[in-house]
């Protein structure tokens, strides 16, 4: 039909175009091409319909009804007119259009005219549509006017004919990890787990809750809290597991009788792993219904809010295609106006290993559950980091406490699923949807010391063989202002290069000073080198941090910097602030050599079993200035941080792991400003020391020193990424006198 009209309309155009009546009485005319720049003659009906155009390209509906023709304005309502073009623009999702003349057709009388246009719709769900139209204008009370009805936008519209979009969704599309396991996929086998609590003795409780502890991968307290005070003799949902999951385990479960199951299916992310890089799919918030309906959505979808979901959600949810129709005023299909085949969604492959996510998750777990009575009551959240250190690649992503996506998507029908449960989540003070591995803003501590030993090294002020007699104190800023070494009498003499072994934090406060007095920059710019203060470009959120310099300083809060600013910062405290991705960025770019690679959580894109369409590759965002020489002098200050029985502050806990596959790393202990707060416990580290592959950064929130808290929990992640026999946490964690003593043994 629509081709039908294009040819009479184009047969009609080219006669006119050829007649001498083009050229005689007082027809208005205007031929094919541009809209003239000069204002449009509104005593003319060309002028009348090229306003009227330009204004419909604008989305002024005022303005438009004010050239409709005094007849016209009778028959329909301002707000009918704005109603009939707001109502069709959001039908077939309008991003914008173009109008544009064609050509002026002659007047049957010297009352009315003809004014052939054509109308190019731009939109999200159905692409571009196009039409060739042809407007009627005529001569009433004194003024050119438009004869206007809903065909103007489509010429099914006539009569009152109003537009229906059958939107169509592929599935969406699943992720994988790096070999193709499953992380988040679609109608997968879920089974909730329930607890019928009088069934439940005494004597088993204890292995019974450390059971569904794993198989749920929730803290044994979670597990209690879900059956523990309500009614004894109905069954309580606990929560879901992924049913192979259950299968692994099903043996051990079925040793419980007061545990029961129920199948159901959905889109499943995979044993909880990796919450903050997978994110999570709900429904659109109202906050952002208009900014995802100029994206061609409805307002009613479930999308990609958090994480790759959110990233890849132009992959993972496909194209959308659809059919727009017009329907009679009595709710009948009248004609099929544009149609547009949906684009089969797409999966991510992302560089995690979900064996190495699983390991990193219950590591933390492990641990807190180690150090209960130790320094987790005062531990915040925690966050472990597994980088390849030559690709940028990141294997391994871990932040504590979690958050259960299966919870967030409507469509699951989680057993635990209530506005209060879902509440609970956001209102959690330990806040489980932040991401602290890269939106947690952090003091690095001497961490932060690789950082100023690189800026000391290559500007000069001092060598590796440098010499400093360290007593325990440090008076460069004067006598008034004394600083102290985190060991009480000090390390005596011993060089630049072992000062990082040691963390000596007199040797650093020297450093610091001497970096100061040649360029007040120095370190803030070997910091940005590092990949500090700014971000890294992620594929999911993250917080760039900050490095503070003179001109920061200066403008934010108007003071000057000096030696003391330098000083403070050359350790890792003051106002920098980092996250723990950063820091791993760090760790990899000494043990690579120095090249600065952008971490980067998706591998590839493309349909399951078919080959890729998008790829990724290991992308460099920079080098540090620092030679082959001093690299090599840092990584072998850090390698004796795990071997050195003299000064390494990590050797009493990673010595013999050192024995078994060299490593190297270094310790951190960072003062936070919240008065009587533990330290944030640091260690970044590399493996192996001679051949380095991954980096692996832990922090934990106020848990005391980095040898004490963060060096053993580094050991079990080497341990189990490369398969080695795996040591008893300390047993001083489980002493807190014992503990406490252990404290004054390392940094």
């Amino acid at each position: 039909m629509r081709l039908k009209r294009l040819a009479v309309l184009i047969a009609i155009l080219t006669l006119v175009t050829g007649c001498d009546l083009l050229n005689s009485g007082n027809n208005p005319i205007i031929a094919p091409g541009p809209t003239p720049t000069s204002a449009p003659d509104m005593g003319k009906p060309d002028g009348v319909a090229q306003t009227f155009l330009a204004q419909w390209m604008a989305s002024d509906y005022a303005a438009m009804y004010s050239l409709l023709s005094p007849k016209s304005q009778r028959e329909y309502t301002q707000e009918d007119f704005t109603n009939t073009y707001a109502s069709s623009s959001a039908a077939m999702t309008l991003i914008d259009l173009k109008a544009e003349p064609i050509a002026v057709l002659p007047e049957t009388t010297g009352t009315s005219a003809q004014f052939a246009f054509r109308v190019t719709y731009n939109t999200q769900v159905l692409g571009p549509i196009q039409e060739d139209l042809t407007m009627q204008l005529v001569l009433a009370e004194g003024r050119w006017g438009i004869v206007w009805s809903p065909s103007l936008i489509f010429p099914e519209m006539a009569g009152g004919n109003s537009l229906q979009l059958e939107v169509q969704s592929p599935s969406r599309a699943n992720i994988y990890d790096r070999n193709g396991l499953g992380l988040v996929t679609a109608n997968t086998s879920t089974t909730t787990i329930s607890v019928v609590p009088s069934g439940v003795s005494a004597g088993v409780e204890e292995d019974m809750v450390q059971l569904l502890s794993r198989v749920l991968r929730m803290s044994p307290d979670q597990v209690r809290a879900n059956y523990q005070g309500f009614p004894a003799d109905q069954a309580w949902a606990i929560g879901d597991a992924d049913t192979s999951v259950v299968q692994d385990n099903i043996a051990a479960l079925n040793s419980y009788p007061p545990i029961k199951f129920t199948d159901k299916s959905g889109r499943r992310y995979f044993n909880v792993l990796a919450p903050h890089v997978m994110g999570y799919t709900s429904y659109i918030p109202g906050d952002q219904i208009d900014e995802w309906k100029q994206r061609g959505y409805q307002g009613t979808e479930i999308v990609g809010l958090a994480g790759l979901e959110l990233w890849g959600e132009q992959y993972l949810a496909g194209t959308r295609g659809g059919v727009l129709s017009a329907y009679t005023p009595d709710g009948q299909f009248f004609a099929e106006i544009a149609r547009r085949d949906s684009v089969p969604a797409q999966s991510l492959f992302a560089t995690l290993d979900r064996k190495t996510q699983a390991d990193v998750q219950d590591i933390i777990q492990e641990a807190y559950n180690a150090g209960a009575n130790t320094w987790v009551p005062t531990a915040g959240g925690a966050s472990i980091v597994v980088l390849e250190v030559k690709t940028g690649k990141v294997l391994a992503m871990a932040s504590y406490p979690y958050y259960d996506p299966n919870v967030l998507n409507p469509l699951n029908s989680h057993p635990l699923l209530t506005e209060s449960t879902v509440q609970e989540l956001f209102n959690n003070p330990l806040k489980p949807f932040l991401n602290r591995a890269t939106q947690g803003r952090y003091p690095p501590g001497s961490v932060f010391k690789i950082v100023t030993m690189s800026a000391a090294l290559e500007s000069g002020v001092l060598t590796p063989d440098s010499v400093y007699n360290c007593t325990g104190v440090w008076g460069g800023l004067g006598p008034d202002n004394p600083k102290y070494d985190w060991l009480k009498d000090g390390h005596g003499e011993i060089t630049f290069a072992q000062a990082l072994t040691a963390s000596c934090n007199p040797w650093f406060y020297q450093a610091g000073l001497l970096t100061a007095n040649k360029d007040f920059n120095l370190i803030p710019d070997y910091a940005r080198q590092y990949g500090f203060g700014q971000p890294l470009g992620l594929q999911i959120e993250e917080n760039g941090g900050l490095v503070p310099d003179p001109a920061w300083l200066q403008e934010t809060r108007g003071e000057s910097w000096t030696n003391a600013t330098s000083v403070n910062l050359a350790i890792g405290q003051g106002d920098i602030l980092v996250n723990p991705l950063q820091i791993a960025v760090m760790v990899a770019t000494v043990a690579n050599g120095g090249t600065v690679y952008k971490p980067y959580f998706v591998d590839r894109i493309g349909l399951s079993g078919e080959a890729p369409t998008v790829t990724f590759q290991p992308e460099v965002i920079g080098t540090v200035a620092v030679s082959q020489e001093h690299l090599a002098v840092i990584r072998d200050s850090m390698h004796q941080v795990a071997a050195d029985p003299n000064i390494g502050t990590a050797e009493y806990r990673l010595g013999s792991l050192n024995d078994v596959l060299p490593i190297a790393g270094k310790t951190g202990t960072a003062q936070v400003s919240a008065s009587g707060a533990p330290p944030i416990a640091w260690f970044a580290g590399f493996a192996p020391y001679d051949n380095p592959e991954i980096a692996v950064v832990i922090m934990v929130e106020n848990a005391g020193q980095g040898s004490g808290v963060a060096a053993p929990i580094f050991r079990r992640v080497i341990e189990r990424f490369y398969g080695l026999p795996e040591l008893d946490w300390p047993p001083d964690w489980y002493d807190p006198d014992l503990f406490q003593f252990v404290k004054e043994i390392g940094e």
